[in-house]
């Protein structure tokens, strides 16, 4: 495991993992270098007593005994003594020792619960998540929406949160107002991700009855659950005539704040309004002539499953077991239409659901394109990793419980860096709620601040000149194209020539 850990960042309220770095050692392999240390102090403490007992043995009253003890007390009592030595190995030790119990200790709650408690919490609803799925799984898509608020929401009231659960607060508000706008409400800045909380809690509690043959639940159970779901129907692209040109991304922070520009419906003077299920391929020409790509995927958008936007809870499903999905397809196909070119560099970044795309993007193109950083923020890992090469970088919140949901803990590599913020500890608020931690906007924020604080810092190089390589120098312009990914049967009727292989 490659660790990178300075005591500014831990200082900052931040924590990075992976990259390069400094060290790159198995945390046992650590633990084991710690018992050597003792081990070689003990036997400089049997030295040092060893020097002294023949210091006493000489006599004292020849020349050559004095001068004997005094040499033999000399190796004992300088700077060098064996004494000296073994309490300098032995608080050596100790630091790596402390070291080892903080990164074992560095699972968030989160990680923790769904890994050692969430069959228990999970049990207390009853029979409710195999009626949720079944019902859901049957197509409602009001039964998959409260379904999805009972199983979220008896996480988040239980123990391991401590906090009241906001989702259910806000579903519950809305029938009670008898407000239409429910379902904007929900998914307003990407936080219908919060769903995946439901799909996680089932497939934890649903375990046993399953019997998943295999050591990693989460995606086995996604396998099992969605594997078997009938197909959703044909996925088309369509190509936006005349969209909005996003802003030309200058850092890791611009490019995750046009993910999160996919989330805003209405246009107003300060935002472009997008349809739903749009992607964004931004085309950056550098002043020399040459060219590069950034494409941007945003989150789940709708609850239902099998729905006519591609961007749903089927998708979720689908990825978290490792199996083929729609948007992932789309995102090819984007590229394809687009005209990237084998040799010129891509950057993927997602939000949530759209990380994990990027990630399954990545997995799928390495030998038809040159993607050189993945970037997603909330986003859980799903199984298939980043080809070698491809610099990866994920942001996450220690109060976001969305990234945990693939019940496995983060696994940095010198690919890979995490980038995790404790947002109590970095100036927002003192116990952010759970869709609050998840919302892209802070996420944005995080990005702008780690590139602020944390510029420079061995995990972070690696991935920063991988970006610099796509987003290229100052005078660097950009052209958006944009296409929406969608089941409604009148546009994939129209949509012949873009209609997306089925799975």
């Amino acid at each position: 495991m490659t660790q990178d850990t300075s005591a500014t960042e831990w200082a900052t309220g931040y924590r990075v993992a992976g990259g390069p770095g400094p060290t790159s050692v198995d945390l046992e392999e650590l633990a084991q270098v710690c018992r050597v240390l003792e081990r070689a102090a003990d036997r400089l403490d049997r030295a040092s007593w060893a020097l002294l007992r023949a210091a006493q043995a000489c006599d004292a009253l020849s020349p050559a005994g004095l001068g004997a003890r005094r040499a033999l007390a000399a190796a004992r009592e300088g700077r060098g003594a064996p004494w000296r030595v073994a309490e300098h190995l032995r608080r050596l030790a100790a630091a790596l020792r402390r070291v080892v119990e903080l990164y074992t200790q560095a699972e968030s709650v989160a990680h923790r619960a769904l890994r050692c408690g969430v069959v228990a919490v999970a049990g207390t609803l009853g029979e409710m998540p195999l009626v949720a799925a079944a019902v859901g799984a049957a197509g409602t898509g009001l039964a998959a929406v409260v379904g999805g608020w009972a199983l979220a929401g008896s996480v988040s009231r239980s123990v391991l949160l401590r906090r009241p659960d906001p989702i259910g607060r806000a579903v519950v508000g809305a029938l009670a107002a008898g407000a239409r706008d429910l379902p904007g409400r929900l998914t307003a800045d990407g936080r219908a991700e919060l769903e995946i909380l439901a799909v996680g809690a089932f497939v934890r509690a649903a375990r046993p009855g399953l019997q998943i043959p295999t050591l990693r639940p989460v995606p086995g159970g996604a396998r099992t659950l969605f594997g078997p779901l009938p197909p959703a129907g044909p996925t088309a692209l369509l190509v936006r005539v005349d969209p909005p040109q996003l802003p030309t991304p200058r850092t890791t922070a611009d490019v995750l704040d046009n993910v999160a520009l996919s989330y805003d419906r209405e246009p107003t003077l300060r935002t472009l309004g997008m349809p739903e299920g749009v992607l964004s391929v931004q085309r950056l020409t550098h002043p020399d002539g040459t060219r590069a790509w950034v494409v941007e995927i945003p989150g789940t958008e709708t609850w239902d499953l099998n729905a006519t936007n591609s961007m749903d809870l089927t998708t979720n499903g689908r990825l978290l077991g490792g199996l083929p999905d729609d948007v992932t397809a789309a995102v090819i196909t984007a590229m394809r239409v687009s005209g990237i070119a084998p040799d010129e560099p891509v950057m993927l970044a997602g939000h949530s659901q759209g990380g994990m795309v990027a990630m399954s993007v990545a997995a799928a193109v390495s030998s038809a394109y040159s993607v050189r950083a993945v970037v997603t923020v909330g986003a859980p890992d799903i199984p298939q990793p980043a080809p070698a090469g491809v610099q990866v970088r994920h942001y996450r919140h220690t109060e976001d419980l969305v990234p945990q949901l693939d019940g496995t803990p983060d696994r940095p590599a010198a690919g890979a860096t995490i980038v995790t913020r404790d947002l109590g500890a970095t100036g927002g608020p003192a116990v952010p709620s759970v869709d609050e931690a998840h919302a892209v906007a802070r996420y944005v924020e995080t990005a702008v601040r780690a590139d602020r604080e944390l510029a420079g810092s061995p995990g972070m190089r690696s991935f920063d000149a991988a970006a610099g390589d796509v987003l290229g120098p100052s005078g660097t312009t950009a052209v958006t194209r944009q296409f929406e990914v969608t089941r409604d049967p009148a546009v994939v009727a129209a949509q012949p020539p873009r209609v997306l292989p089925s799975r």
